[in-house]
């Protein structure tokens, strides 16, 4: 994942353990699909390069919903385990070359959930710090 891949990691690691997995999930979801979109609409005239990425981009969104479905019906579902969760994703992306869509994808589903106040970033000590609700 090239620069800063450490820091995207340990925070998708940090996400997936925190009160915000959800919604990260849902997001990384959406944000998958739009890349797909623009696969399709503005790099489809490539070709048969951008049906692989559009694949890669649709295989990582099935591992995505499969997760969150595995995190709200744990007992009629399975997913990944945490710590095989990114490994995934980046096995699919890379069977599509589709990793700067996954990479902006985590980055742009992490910036969102920062600005929004949903999530913060992992401290120096490795815990996650809640935002606090303003009086």
């Amino acid at each position: 994942m090239g620069d800063g891949a450490v820091n995207v990691r340990a925070e998708v690691h940090s996400i997936l353990a925190s009160e915000s997995r959800e919604a990260f999930l849902l997001a990384l979801g959406h944000r998958l699909g739009t890349s797909t979109r623009v696969v399709f609409v503005e790099d489809g005239e490539a070709g048969s390069g951008s049906l692989r990425a559009a694949r890669a981009c649709n295989e990582m969104m099935i591992v995505v919903w499969s997760q969150l479905w595995a995190t709200r019906a744990p007992e009629t579902a399975s997913g990944y385990p945490d710590a095989e969760f990114l490994p995934v994703l980046l096995e699919k992306a890379d069977a599509g070359d589709a990793r700067p869509y996954l990479r902006d994808a985590l980055e742009s589903t992490l910036l969102h959930l920062r600005a929004s106040g949903a999530w913060t970033r992992p401290d120096e000590e490795g815990t996650t710090q809640q935002p606090t609700p303003e009086a």
